[in-house]
């Protein structure tokens, strides 16, 4: 059974990402101060009939190959986007769960990682934007618990067609 895509539904809007994509990454470690820019590619596969998305990626970051995975998809019991990420970056050996809700165009979620020198966990806002129908904009921010919200990474992508 393949999961209805009316117009404007956050399943339409997954479907409407199918395909490849290539652009642009850039990374901040600090706010304001951009550490890398450098070529992504990637593409995205619709999967489980229409239940999720699975964005596969690569580039580099510092001239360094990096790999990434963001699955993301529309929980309609608890009417709210969820997803996770793995790369070989920034989440190690971890899986970052996060959750949010629709966007005018895509959606904005939260998750969460631990402060590897054993502080409060950092939050992470990801927001993914379609901004027509064949650029995406993937934009992610650092959350320091006492400093607030700095943008850290950002991947503008164009459909390869």
């Amino acid at each position: 059974m393949s999961f209805e895509k009316q117009s404007g539904s956050p399943h339409h809007l997954l479907s409407q990402l199918a395909g490849s994509w290539t652009g642009t990454s850039k990374l901040w470690f600090e706010p304001d101060k951009l550490a890398d820019e450098s070529p992504v590619a990637g593409s995205i596969q619709i999967i489980l009939d229409g239940r999720f998305a699975l964005y596969l990626y690569q580039g580099t970051i510092q001239g360094e190959p990096q790999h990434g995975m963001f699955t993301f998809g529309y929980n309609t019991t608890l009417d709210r986007y969820e997803c996770s990420w793995l790369d070989s970056f920034h989440n190690n050996t971890a899986i970052m769960f996060c959750t949010g809700n629709a966007t005018d165009n895509g959606f904005s979620v939260l998750g969460s990682y631990p402060d590897p020198d054993g502080g409060p966990d950092w939050g992470w806002r990801t927001e993914l934007q379609l901004l027509d129908k064949d650029r995406l904009l993937i934009t992610a921010y650092n959350i320091h618990p006492e400093y607030g919200e700095a943008k850290a990474t950002e991947a503008a992508l164009t459909r390869i067609k």
